[in-house]
């Protein structure tokens, strides 16, 4: 009874951790519910069989055993395991089955929150420690909520149903006595169970910590081997590992205390009731059968006791890593939708293209490059960029990197911005995508303040290019299509023109079909640029942000590519990135940036009669050409 009461009163202190599970658990109630009754049927089979051993003892050691009477019992035992073999299946399909249901289900809510949180939350975290969420952590919960509920109920009931029948049908006296270690080793368990919470959640840490040194390592492995510093990282990994295990170690020890407390336990309770016990059968106030039954319901009081112990161990682990998943669910992100913006005609990007019998109205005008926008119908706003006293600081306690920022891109041109490495250009376009928000003044597209534009159908608009691309180890061919699955091949062949890149891919001995290695191992820097460009090309968004996406890149491609571009310009507001004046000459415009403010505005011809910066690098420049 006493280990009944501990296991309830851990299960009230732990579902405090599992509220947020709230609307699975009432989505999946009946599937929890028709598991415990299969359990509680199980369980009051296991109650009946020491019972009829008892009567069947009785029966064959009295002086005319019935046969028929004993062939009788013999069927109700076998049938009671039966019973107790089909619905243990039952619980098992039911319970079981259900945190299968449940890790899924955790898993996809986790994933899509961090789908959903800001960049800067993903500067303070590591990814090994979010990959520990996903994996460790959502396995802990689940076992908690699978296994650990059946001991739960197990500890419950069958303790609580095995004290009342010794109570009822045997000496009270010995019952008594049978029972005296119990409230101790409740205690004990109790105080075990915290120390197990608190092992565990340095356990998990140490976990996240040591995924992280893994991902770290693999995703630099060529940095790594092109610097022969194989021996550190294995030494780094071997520290992360080593304190793993000390964590592990750590918390065995406490875990290992349990069995041989429970051990302990009952050899002490089956020492009583067998000097007890045996002295009130020699003395025949209680029978053989009686004496057999009540051992039956003890040696099941160990069971409870073993499943207790249990209970606490995982369901301590589940309740650490539910803390930790909580934590991460309760991290909001800090870009949103602004309340008044908008989510009607105009804004919303859900619409397919060529719906109500028309076509989609954006295509490029040269025949041979043209191609339909898979993603942004007519109505999307089009209209100037303009920033308006912006300045954002990464962290509030550092200088600002753009200080009250004013400038323009001008709608279907050719935007240029170079400058200092340093002076903010990456951070324009961060701001641009919403991934950040500016600390203070205003960013306006078509007149309309960016806030108030609903942010999903915002970023379908447009095309980013980033310094560091991520291609995906399959075809070219899938790569390119990746945000347009349903792109033509000859769609597919048009991006790749444009990005100055289908007479390197047809040269290829399997053409567009050919397989790239992780990240893209097996193409050159440059292809790896143009490639990227080429996914983006395909969506035709009406805002293309390249930002120094042709490093790699020879001058002359770059140009190439650019002159591409000015044929697509008419429909597509362009901002180009770039430390190569020669590129930026095809610009309809040009932005120098120095320490976050803008230093020289204009086309090519009017920076270098201001002979600033831009004249400075440009004439520099045309030197290391020659």
């Amino acid at each position: 009874m006493e280990m009944g009461a501990a296991s309830f009163l851990l299960c009230q202190d732990n579902m405090r951790e599992f509220l947020t599970l709230k609307d699975f658990f009432l989505e999946y109630k009946w599937r929890y519910v028709l598991g415990i009754i299969w359990v509680l049927i199980v369980d009051s089979l296991q109650l009946v069989t020491p019972r009829l051993l008892g009567i069947f003892t009785d029966e064959l050691l009295s002086a005319q055993p019935d046969t028929g009477t004993l062939h009788l019992y013999i069927f109700i035992i076998l049938a009671a395991a039966a019973g107790i073999a089909f619905f243990r299946y039952l619980w098992r399909l039911y319970i079981i089955g259900t945190s299968r249901l449940l890790e899924k289900h955790l898993r996809e809510k986790l994933f899509d929150h961090l789908q959903g949180l800001s960049t800067r939350f993903y500067l303070k975290r590591k990814t090994g420690d979010l990959m520990a969420h996903i994996t460790n952590d959502i396995t802990a919960v689940r076992t908690s909520l699978g296994f650990s509920v059946v001991m739960l109920i197990d500890s419950i009931f069958v303790s609580a149903a095995a004290v009342i029948i010794m109570f009822v049908t045997a000496d009270i006296r010995l019952t008594l006595l049978a029972l005296i270690p119990f409230p101790l080793l409740a205690i004990a368990f109790q105080k075990l169970g915290k120390r197990v919470y608190r092992r565990f959640l340095s356990l998990q840490g140490a976990f996240a910590d040591m995924t992280g040194v893994v991902q770290e390592n693999i995703t630099a492995s060529r940095v790594v081997k092109a610097f022969a510093l194989e021996e550190k990282m294995k030494e780094s990994f071997e520290e992360s590992s080593r304190k793993y295990v000390e964590e592990n170690f750590a918390l065995y020890k406490l875990w290992g205390l349990y069995n041989p407390l429970i051990y302990l336990f009952s050899i002490t309770t089956f020492i009583i009731v067998l000097l007890y016990g045996g002295n009130l059968v020699m003395q025949g106030e209680i029978s053989i059968g009686d004496f057999v039954a009540f051992n039956g319901y003890l040696a099941l009081l160990t069971w409870p006791m073993l499943a207790f112990g249990w209970v606490i161990n995982i369901s301590q682990r589940g309740r650490a890593s539910m803390e930790r998943i909580n934590r991460l669910l309760q991290t909001m992100p800090e870009i949103t939708d602004h309340p008044s913006a908008p989510g009607g005609s105009g804004y919303n990007d859900d619409q397919t293209p060529g719906q109500n019998g028309s076509s989609d109205s954006r295509h490029h005008s040269s025949p041979s490059l043209s191609f339909t926008n898979p993603q942004v119908p007519g109505s999307t706003p089009e209209g100037d960029i303009v920033f308006e006293n912006v300045t954002f600081r990464y962290e509030k306690d550092q200088l600002p990197v753009l200080d009250k920022l004013n400038l323009t891109f001008a709608y279907g041109k050719i935007n240029g911005i170079t400058g200092r490495t340093g002076s903010g250009k990456s951070t324009l376009f961060y701001l641009i995508l919403r991934l950040f928000d500016p600390d203070e003044g205003t960013i306006l597209v078509n007149n309309i303040p960016l806030k108030q534009v609903p942010l999903k159908s915002w970023r379908k608009k447009l095309g980013y290019v980033p310094q560091d691309n991520f291609i995906f180890s399959t075809t070219i061919a899938e790569n390119i299509a990746f945000a347009y699955p349903d792109a033509s091949l000859a769609e597919i062949k048009n991006a790749a023109k444009l990005a100055a890149l289908d007479e390197e891919i047809e040269a290829f001995p399997e053409g567009y079909e050919t397989m790239v290695g992780e990240r893209g191992i097996t193409l050159s820097g440059g292809q790896q640029q143009r490639l990227a460009l080429a996914r983006v090309l395909l969506l035709n968004p009406p805002f293309l942000l390249i930002d120094d996406a042709f490093s790699s890149v020879d001058v002359y491609t770059e140009e190439a590519i650019i002159n591409n571009l000015r044929q697509i310009s008419r429909d597509t507001t362009i901002i180009i990135i770039t430390h190569r004046i020669k590129s930026l000459q095809l610009a309809d415009k040009i932005m120098v940036l120095d320490d976050g403010k803008m230093s020289e505005e204009g086309s090519h011809e009017e920076l270098l009669a201001q002979e600033g910066f831009y004249s400075e690098i440009f004439s520099q420049q045309a030197w290391e050409r020659l």
